[in-house]
Parts: structure tokens; C-alpha cells; sequence
């Protein structure tokens, strides 16, 4: 049956969809922005005559660069540890709402705090980082309401690509506005579009709330007992959520987890692809300008490119590599290990390029190159061995490497400030060529430690407990009363309230209430 309206839950995926977008953005906007803020380029430096010169504001070291880099990353760490308290204690589409709202408002403010004081500017960036590191665990859980996990598999890829282009969007817009409008225009910009967003999600979707069905049909019986091909409802799915994962699932290994060699190296690889990534986006701007003298415009579109293909080739390594054809003719273990050497010693390769490129086309085309290499070692290295070798955890997994990543690639970030202080060529040098010796590191130590079978600790099923108690025999009234118990054995539910000796003293009680109602070897009428 057609329908002449939109449901409302794909009008929720398409509002999650431009939130991400909108703040992934925002995220983008200092990468290329700091060009203007910063720019010590000459006018002889300039690659035309008549090219609009931008005048620096601020005389900060690459030293205190890398540490603005770095802030945002150790506050978007630091919520991690209050996340569970957060999502316990809120909605998830509250938090979405306010992690994404609060975080354009901050970006707002950025341009005035940076004017201010570094130290207001460091601090609106730690702060940005705590507000906006709950939005993609929130558009998780919000899409995990909304959908069937039949649909969700559908729809949440869909969403999640928001991250890339809203990236690519970022850069390439803060290129043109900064060279129209200068280098505070973009954060307001973008800040003002993240601020309507929060308003208009907030009136679209304030009522979308389980408890409340909303007005459209469709979604009204898919909220309430439409059954799907997975065979449960979403009402039903969201309901009590704990309960019905406390039984099926065994308690987390943690010190068997964090000592198996097979995390230890996902985690290292995660570490080192970062810092690549971390090359590739973040200072991908300052090097283009160090090395080539760039323009704030070409040097923003130049560093979009590379997150657009990241974009386009993850899904596809993602496909390419679990396909049925590679499925069968190697085991799951050598074909994680094969893609992973060949996304890793790849990207290495392209650092070395950039090492010793002199020219501005061939280090683009690098850059290029390295995000086909991150796409495949993402989309069929590591980062799904974790489901490889725990399936059942493998949010644990991805949560410590997720986490361990952010604090190092804050580190990294600082580090190549320092060795970057005299902003020339030889030292962007160093920077690429370590870089490539460390991707060459992570890759051996997959070849060595990595495993594509599950791990035997992530195999422990949960010890069915048991009760054993008693109940009263039928009576025997011609001997008046024959007390005989007969021992049952049940299995016990992890909610069971009642112990044995609870459950002894209530047939005890019984028991004599019994024998008290027996009137000549009969029972009264009022028993």
C-alpha cells in the first residue's frame, strides 16, 4: 500500500543523517582555518601575483598548534568515562540533541576565546570535545529505536556516511569562506546551521518517545507489534533492553581480554592508522602550506578530496573482502591478515612518497592514495577482526582501541608540532618517514599476533544456576496427615527473588494451616 507521507522514523534517520554532517564539520573547520590564523606566508611566497594575501592574527608555534590539535581530542576522551552514567540517566535523542546543539554554541564562541586568550581558546576546545564525543554512541541508540535490525543494517551505514561527507563538506567550504569572508566567518557559519539544527530536530522529534506513538499508521503498528523478519517489534526490542541481554550473555573477561595478544595488536594497529589518518586530515592544510605555499582555498579542497574517497572506497573494501568469492578460497584468519598488509604497507608506501615529494600534484596524489589504502585497511583489516575474535564483545574491544587511539593521536598531534617547529620541507620529511616505519611495525605484528578465530574466552556460555526446593505431598487422610516432601529441581532465572529456605518456610506455613482445618479426619469446609 502507498502511502502519501514520509513516516516519521525515516524522517528521524534523515535528521540524525545532517546532525552528524553538521558536526563533523564543525570538526573539520580549524584543520584549514588555522592556514589564515597562523599564515606566515609572504607575498614573494604567493603562487600568483593577484592573489588575495591574508594577514595573520595570531603568533602561535607549531609547538602550541599541535597542543590546539591535541585538546580537542583528550576532552572527546574524557567523556568516555562518564558515557554509561550519561545513558542511563537520559534519553539517547537528548543527548543527540544536546551533544550536537552545545557543540555548534562552543563553536560559536571559539573566534572570540581565541581573541581573547590561547588559554580560552585551548579550553573551548577540551570542552567541544567532551560535548560532542557522546553524538556518534547517541545516533547509535537512536537508530537502534527507530528500526528493526533488519532495517537498521540498512539505514545506520546510510547514516554513518555523514561523518565523511560532512568532513569533505567542512573542508572544502572553510577553504572558500575563509579566503571571502576571513577565518571566523566559517566557525560561524557552520556553528549557526549546527544551532538550527538542534532547533528543528528538537520540535520535529521532541514526542518521538516509545511511550507516545506518533500520529502516522505505518509508524504507529510498527511501534506496536509489527512483526518483522527478525520477529520482534521495536516496542518490544526497547522495552527493558537489560533484561533481556543479562541471561544470553556471560559476564566480560576483562583480564583474559586485556591480555590476549590478538586485542593487543588491534589496538596497536588502531594507534598507528590514526596517526596516518591524523596526517591525511588534520595537518594535510599545514603542509601543503609549509611545502607548496598554497593558497587557504586550494589548500581546503586539496584536503577534502582525500576524506571523499575514504568515503566511497570503505564500503567498498568492506564488500570486496567479505565476498564470497575471497570467503572461499582462503580461511577468515589469512584474509584479515592479507588485506591488512596491503592497506598498511600501502599507506606506508604513500608516506614515503610524501617524504621526498617536491612537488605539489604528486603529493595530492599521494594523499589520494592513502586514503584507499586507510579505506581497505578498515574495511577489511583490523578494525572487523574484532568480531573475528569475540563477537560478543567486540564493543569492549572497540571501545579500549577507540579510546587508547585518541589519547596517542592527541600525543601524535603534539609531536609533530615539535618536529615541525621551523615549518620546512626536510622536517615534514622526518614526520612521513616515521610515520611509514611505524604503519610498517603494526602491519608485522598483525601478520605475527593477529588471529581470525574466536578467542576462548569470548566462547564461555553463562552456568545455568539451579534451586533445589521442596513441596508438600498430597495428604493422606486416612492417616490424617502424612507429611512427605518430594524434591523438585528447576532451572533458576538471574531475577529469582526466593531462596531456598524462603521457599521451605512458606510450605512449612502451609503445612500447618493444613492440619489445623482437619476436623476428624476431614477437612473443614473453610479451607
Amino acid at each position: 500500500m502507498e502511502l502519501s507521507y514520509v513516516p516519521k522514523r525515516y524522517l528521524v534517520t534523515c535528521l540524525v543523517y545532517l546532525g552528524i554532517l553538521c558536526q563533523y564539520s564543525m570538526r573539520r573547520n580549524l584543520d584549514v582555518a588555522i592556514v589564515a590564523m597562523v599564515n606566515t606566508t609572504g607575498p614573494e611566497d604567493a603562487q600568483t601575483s593577484d592573489e588575495q594575501q591574508l594577514t595573520p592574527e595570531f603568533d602561535w608555534s607549531q609547538t602550541m598548534i599541535g597542543v590546539l590539535f591535541g585538546c580537542y581530542y583528550c576532552g572527546y576522551v574524557m567523556t568516555k568515562l562518564i558515557g554509561g552514567y550519561l545513558f542511563d540517566r537520559y534519553p539517547s535523542i537528548r543527548i543527540l540533541e544536546g551533544s550536537i546543539f552545545f557543540g555548534a554554541v562552543i563553536h560559536i564562541l571559539q573566534p572570540p576565546a581565541a581573541r581573547l586568550h590561547v588559554s580560552a581558546f585551548i579550553i573551548s576546545l577540551i570542552m567541544q570535545g567532551v560535548v560532542e564525543s557522546m553524538t556518534i554512541p547517541a545516533a547509535y541508540a537512536v537508530m537502534g529505536a527507530w528500526a528493526t535490525r533488519t532495517e537498521n543494517n540498512q539505514r545506520t551505514p546510510f547514516v554513518l556516511t555523514g561523518q565523511y561527507i560532512g568532513m569533505f563538506i567542512g573542508t572544502c567550504a572553510t577553504g572558500v569562506i575563509t579566503e571571502k569572508l576571513g577565518w571566523a566567518a566559517s566557525f560561524y557559519i557552520f556553528g549557526m546551521v549546527g544551532i538550527a539544527w538542534g532547533v528543528i530536530a528538537d520540535v520535529s522529534i521532541r514526542d518521538f518517545s516509545l511511550e507516545r506513538p506518533p500520529m502516522e499508521p505505518e509508524d504507529n503498528i510498527f511501534l506496536h507489534g509489527d512483526r518483522y523478519q527478525d520477529g520482534d517489534s521495536v516496542n518490544e526490542r526497547t522495552k527493558l533492553p537489560q533484561m533481556q541481554t543479562a541471561v544470553h550473555r556471560p559476564p566480560i573477561p576483562w583480564l583474559r581480554m586485556l591480555t590476549c595478544p590478538a586485542v593487543h595488536v588491534i589496538v596497536v594497529c588502531q594507534v598507528f592508522l590514526q596517526c596516518g589518518t591524523h596526517l591525511m586530515t588534520t595537518y594535510a592544510p599545514l603542509y601543503y602550506v609549509h611545502s607548496f605555499h598554497g593558497d587557504v582555498k586550494t589548500v581546503g579542497t586539496s584536503a577534502g578530496v582525500p576524506v571523499l574517497i575514504v568515503a566511497v572506497c570503505l564500503s567498498v573494501a568492506s564488500i570486496v573482502a567479505d565476498s564470497r568469492y575471497w570467503r572461499s578460497t582462503m580461511s577468515t584468519e589469512r584474509l584479515r591478515k592479507t588485506v591488512n598488509t596491503v592497506g598498511f604497507f600501502g599507506l606506508a608506501a604513500c608516506s614515503i612518497s610524501l617524504a621526498v615529494s617536491t612537488g605539489f600534484a604528486r603529493s595530492l596524489t599521494s594523499f589520494c592514495l592513502s586514503a584507499v589504502f586507510v579505506a581497505t585497511a578498515m574495511g577489511g583489516g583490523f578494525l572487523v577482526n574484532l568480531l573475528d575474535i569475540a563477537p560478543i564483545f567486540a564493543g569492549e574491544i572497540k571501545g579500549i582501541s577507540t579510546t587508547v587511539s585518541h589519547l596517542a593521536g592527541s600525543i601524535f598531534l603534539v609531536a609533530v608540532g615539535l618536529l615541525t617547529k621551523y615549518k620546512t620541507r626536510n622536517e615534514w620529511s622526518i614526520v612521513f618517514t616515521v610515520t611509514a616505519c611505524a604503519l610498517i611495525v603494526a602491519a608485522i605484528l598483525f601478520i605475527i599476533f593477529g588471529s581470525g578465530n574466536e578467542q576462548s574466552w569470548a566462547r564461555e556460555e553463562p552456568k545455568e544456576k539451579r534451586l533445589t526446593c521442596t513441596a508438600p505431598a498430597v495428604p493422606d487422610i486416612t492417616s490424617v496427615f502424612t507429611k512427605t516432601i518430594l524434591p523438585v529441581q528447576y532451572p533458576l532465572e538471574e531475577d529469582y527473588s526466593r531462596n531456598s529456605d524462603e521457599e521451605e518456610d512458606y510450605f512449612e506455613e502451609e503445612d500447618t494451616a493444613m492440619a489445623h482445618n482437619l476436623v476428624d479426619g476431614k477437612y473443614s469446609k473453610s479451607y
